[in-house]
């Protein structure tokens, strides 16, 4: 690796062999990248891979970035393979990990005159930090999700191509020979290359020999002859011929023009004289950060009990619970009153509402039997409970990953012409209503789910239509009905979000609120190919809603409400991580997170009962719930615990935590020490994750110190109430490993089981005297902690 400063205003159109970083320092540039343009401001910075035609020029004044070259051959070698392809983009995505690397590349710029001799060394090792963190975060590897539905067979069929001249470039290699390869006609491959390369096969095998060749030309001694032949050209004539087409001098005349002094050169030497200066007011006027490793000693968070704000408290708004039949299951409803009782959440999202048997097609006439709705419908009324109804037919899912699972049954679409979805959405409209009461039903909400089967990308899609039906039924019965949607997937709709929200704007009706889904998988887009792959930003929810709201804003489409009707880190019902103090912690920074940026938060899901299945005859099957099978609370549940502790006035928050006052002598602080994934965990399919391997799959498990100061308090003693949860205290995988993980226990082996997964307790008195409350605490990896404060009067 190694790095340059620039102040070029203009980059024509090229491509080359090795990949590079291209950082703006100052000013503005656009970058184009084939056909894809990017605006860089100040601090952006993208990665531009290999062999992908580029351009770049200044649009704002006294443009300086840095240009971080890579050598491809090397971490070929290192990665044992050439299928490299890395999204690092800071214009058009949010990840926690853009700061850390950002931070390292800073620190290279700050080692700009230590390049040669002892300095060299130290710049090498931040060299491999730099390509630790990029290839941990930021590779798309070899094994993830290719997109079946989004051109798909493409990617592979590119890759194949690269690597087959990658390998054999030194050769005497033919388009008929790849052809052969490919089991396709020479036509054919040469307009699929011309398309996908943007050059012939020849000039694409030739620029290819051209980037070993002239590095051999610039820094060794070999005769042009020698060059020639040991990479791949037939003779010393097409070599020089091919050279001059692109660098418009022979090789020699090349090599020579390179190395020549240059120190005559009046005008070079006045810019090289002025970069030179314009690096030395960056890095004097930088403040770069240093070197040594970030203390764990977060330093002390100061707030001042007299400066509050209202704490809306989005995370505990809706849970989701599964198809409306789950609400007759008795061991759900008393899951779904415990999680009321416990966590306070006031909606319960269920979908599937109407199903084929319950459904009357007769001689043009429909008519739907409600009875089975009411009966989950009577059970949430009656206990407090606001329904949250999503109207769509969402297929039924045992999943492993994103793109794999246990079991998978569709759930079919009921109506097939207008007339019928027209009438049983008025006939449900009317019966709700005189069934529950106006005052009851207007504090409901109805979501559309944005089913593919319903076509959304077309401005005439059904997807519109079945909105529209629904919402003039329920809007019939009550204009301060919510009905909205339609669940975009965060990260994953990112290519779509603009054509998506367009179609919604052409439509007369539009939603009360947008929903969306959030969970830690990315779309990535590259040249027409798309990858799925699991993101490590455990700020995923934050920045990936972050993104979406901008669309918003630049398509004029702001809704009154925006919620998050499903999150989790992962949509897989089999991953062990699910069960784990981890869980716990991932779920309290991401709702400290959310707070002031959405309405309403739906976590993905509530009880395991959810996915019982053949597999699931263990107290633990890595489901995504709360509680397991037999209602024992798992660290997640208690992260929804904790929070609910907090007073309804904010003093502050931090990345690891949020404190709260009641304005009357109560102070609550949650906090919690997430941990960030590192590399291993995508190198894992979700399934084969094992409970003994989790502590492998983090950036670290250090303990962090928190110390919190409020200042304006009531002089006097206090008392400390504190409950946390970690590994060693009320962990319910942790209290099972300790029983080898055994299947089929008894019910008193749950038992248990459930009195130790309990949080732990603690008290103590605190003195006030100057005004001033301090807290200091001990965080354990994966730990959560809620400290009540309470004064004595």
């Amino acid at each position: 690796m190694d790095f340059e400063f620039d102040t070029a205003k203009v980059q024509s159109m090229h491509f080359h062999q090795n990949p590079e970083i291209l950082y703006v320092l100052d000013g503005k540039a656009e970058v184009q990248i084939e056909t894809e343009k990017y605006e860089l401001e100040k601090g952006d910075f993208l990665f531009v891979n290999v062999n992908k035609r580029h351009s770049l020029f200044e649009t704002e004044k006294e443009l300086l970035f840095a240009r971080f070259r890579i050598n491809f051959s090397m971490l070929s070698d290192y990665l044992g393979t050439n299928q490299i392809l890395f999204w690092c983009n800071t214009t058009a995505d949010k990840n926690e990990a853009y700061d850390h690397l950002g931070r390292i590349l800073d620190r290279i710029l700050n080692r700009f005159y230590d390049k040669e001799k002892e300095g060299a060394l130290y710049l090498n090792s931040i060299y491999y930090e730099a390509l630790y963190v990029l290839t941990s975060y930021f590779m798309v590897k070899s094994d993830d999700i290719r997109l079946k539905d989004k051109g798909g067979p493409d990617n592979s069929r590119v890759f194949e191509i690269q690597n087959y001249v990658q390998a054999n470039y030194q050769k005497q290699i033919s388009l008929n020979d790849l052809a052969k390869k490919l089991y396709l006609s020479n036509a054919y491959l040469s307009k699929y290359i011309k398309k996908r390369f943007g050059l012939s096969f020849v000039e694409y095998v030739n620029n290819i020999r051209l980037f070993h060749a002239v590095d051999e030309l610039l820094y060794g001694e070999k005769k042009i002859t020698r060059i020639a032949l040991d990479n791949g050209f037939s003779t010393t004539a097409s070599f020089n011929k091919t050279f001059k087409d692109v660098y418009h001098m022979t090789p020699s005349a090349y090599r020579t023009s390179v190395r020549q002094e240059t120190q005559g050169d009046e005008k070079e030497e006045q810019s090289r004289a002025e970069i030179e200066q314009r690096v030395k007011d960056y890095l004097a006027g930088n403040n770069f950060v240093p070197d040594e490793t970030a203390t764990k000693n977060l330093g002390v968070v100061t707030v001042d009990a007299e400066k509050t704000v209202p704490l809306k408290k989005s995370w505990c708004e809706i849970i989701n619970v599964g198809k409306i039949e789950a609400l007759l299951d008795c061991d759900i409803q008393r899951q779904v009153l415990m999680m009321k009782e416990e966590i306070g959440f006031k909606y319960v999202r269920i979908w599937n509402i109407f199903v084929q048997e319950m459904y009357e097609e007769r001689d043009g006439d429909w008519h739907y039997n409600f009875s089975r709705i009411d009966r989950g419908l009577d059970f949430l009324v009656e206990n407090g409970l606001k329904p949250y109804i999503e109207l769509s037919f969402k297929p039924i899912h045992v999943s492993y990953s994103i793109n794999s699972t246990l079991a998978e049954k569709d759930n079919h679409i009921i109506f097939h012409e207008r007339d019928s979805y027209e009438k049983v959405m008025n006939d449900l409209a009317s019966h709700l209503v005189n069934r529950y009461g106006m005052d009851e039903i207007e504090t409901w909400y109805f979501e559309l789910w944005k089913d593919d089967r319903l076509n959304m990308l077309d401005e005439n899609g059904w997807y519109f239509d079945c909105f529209e039906i629904g919402y003039l039924a329920l809007k019939r019965v009550s204009e301060k009905i919510k009905a909205g949607g339609a669940g975009f997937a965060l990260g994953y709709d990112r290519y779509q979000y603009h054509d998506l929200i367009r179609n919604w704007k052409k439509r007369r009706i539009k939603p009360d609120f947008i929903s969306v889904y959030s969970y830690s998988y990315l779309l990535i887009q590259q040249n027409g190919m798309y990858f799925g792959k699991r993101s490590l930003d455990s700020n995923f929810v934050k920045n990936q809603l972050d993104i979406f709201k901008e669309v918003l804003r630049e398509e004029d489409f702001l809704p009154e409400e925006l919620h998050i009707t499903e999150w989790n880190f992962t949509i897989s019902n089999r991953n062990c991580i699910n069960d784990s103090c981890a869980q716990g912690a991932y779920v309290m920074k991401s709702c400290i997170n959310s707070v002031g940026n959405v309405d309403k938060m739906g976590f993905w899901h509530g009880c395991d009962l959810n996915s019982e299945y053949y597999d699931t005859e263990a107290v633990l099957y890595g489901d995504n719930g709360l509680l397991t099978r037999d209602g024992i609370k798992k660290p997640s549940f208690y992260a929804f615990h904790f929070l609910h502790f907090l007073q309804d006035q904010m003093l502050g928050k931090t990345e690891n935590a949020l404190i709260s006052t009641n304005g009357r002598g109560i102070y609550t602080i949650v906090c919690h020490n997430c941990k960030q994934f590192n590399y291993r965990y995508t190198m894992k399919e979700e399934k084969d994750i094992r409970v003994d391997d989790l502590y492998e799959l983090y950036e670290d498990l250090d303990t962090i110190h928190l110390k919190f100061r409020i200042q304006n308090v009531k002089n006097g003693e206090y008392i400390m109430r504190v409950f946390y949860v970690n590994p060693e205290n009320g962990s319910v995988q942790d209290i099972w490993r300790e029983m080898d993980y055994m299947k089929n226990l008894s019910k008193g082996e749950v038992d248990y089981i459930r009195r130790g997964a309990m949080p732990k307790v603690g008290m103590r008195k605190i003195k006030v005297e100057d005004g001033e409350l301090w807290v200091e605490t001990q965080m354990k990896a994966h730990e959560i902690k809620v400290m009540e404060i309470y004064y004595q009067y």
